[in-house]
């Protein structure tokens, strides 16, 4: 246990910049975390940190040593995790971030029934649908399903969900039905934006293969509701997740087009900062929502 204290230590102090930083972030004195980063030093025979009166900064070989550091202690933090847990005691904090249409169709029920049963943990959750680092922006459990990774951060599969490409009764009307992904290039294109906005469409064929498109349509956005609008409204062709659309094809306010050629499915996964301070926590949220998307998806759910 020592061991695995002073690796804590370790990559708090690496973090945060200083001693007194990173205590605040373990709950205990600045002694304390100084005492953990020494017995490291001696135990691995390095010298971790070069410290004088003003500037506190990593060797190479404390450099060296982060990642190692940061697997050990997420191996052993997944090994006690599979201690059994009294649920009625897990308590904690989360700072949770989500996409705002998955989580007002799906997540938000889920999160409020997990909190619900742990009423000593709290959560504070944020609504966004753009790209966000863990670490840099301070949050435990950011759900996504954007194709992004980050150094010092783990990821866990949440869910997969389907796309289809959809397009409005009017706008068919007026601009025709694309038959093949080779036709895109003519009609306007809804485009979803994150970091960049992405133009190219990959499509799959059982003959073919890999089928991919470059597309545009004066009509960008980072929000699947407002694409989800703009496509019912006759601006043009999008991409829409399969639980989105679901009840607009229903109605008869969208029409799936190009349904021979798929897209691949997109995963909704989970980030967290690597040396997370609260494992048992995130692991047992992360669980119940893999299980209750599950049961979700078994009912015949659309995701």
């Amino acid at each position: 246990m020592d061991s695995v204290e002073n690796v804590r230590a370790f990559l708090a102090v690496a973090d945060m910049g200083s001693f007194t930083a990173a205590a605040r972030r373990l709950d205990v004195s600045a002694p304390v975390v100084t005492k953990r980063v020494s017995a490291l030093e001696k135990e691995l025979k390095v010298l971790l940190f070069q410290r004088t009166t003003r500037s506190l900064t990593l060797t190479a070989s404390g450099r060296d040593m982060l990642g190692a550091a940061r697997e050990f202690l997420a191996a052993y933090e997944r090994l006690s995790e599979r201690a059994v847990v009294d649920e009625r005691s897990l308590g904690g904090r989360l700072r949770v971030k989500a996409p705002a249409s998955f989580t007002n169709h799906f997540l938000g029920r889920l999160l409020n029934a997990f909190f619900l049963s742990h009423p000593k943990a709290s959560i504070e959750l944020q609504l966004a649908n753009r790209a966000v680092d863990p670490v840099l922006e301070n949050f435990d459990f950011v759900i996504t399903g954007l194709p992004v990774t980050y150094e010092g951060v783990e990821e866990f599969p949440l869910c997969p969900f389907k796309r289809h490409v959809y397009a409005s009764p009017d706008y068919l009307a007026h601009h025709g039905t694309p038959e093949h992904p080779s036709e895109l290039p003519g009609h306007r294109c809804l485009l979803y934006s994150y970091q960049n906005t992405v133009r190219t469409w990959t499509f799959t064929d059982a003959r073919a293969g890999d089928i991919q498109v470059t597309v545009d349509g004066g009509f960008a956005t980072n929000d699947i509701d407002a694409m989800h609008n703009a496509c019912v409204d006759g601006m043009g062709v999008a991409i829409l997740p399969r639980y989105r659309a679901r009840d607009s094809v229903l109605a008869g306010r969208l029409v799936q087009i190009l349904p021979g050629f798929g897209l691949p499915d997109y995963w909704i996964k989970v980030l967290r900062p690597a040396n997370h301070h609260n494992p048992k926590l995130f692991h047992a949220l992360l669980d119940f929502l893999v299980e209750g998307l599950a049961r979700l998806k078994a009912q015949g759910t659309d995701l």
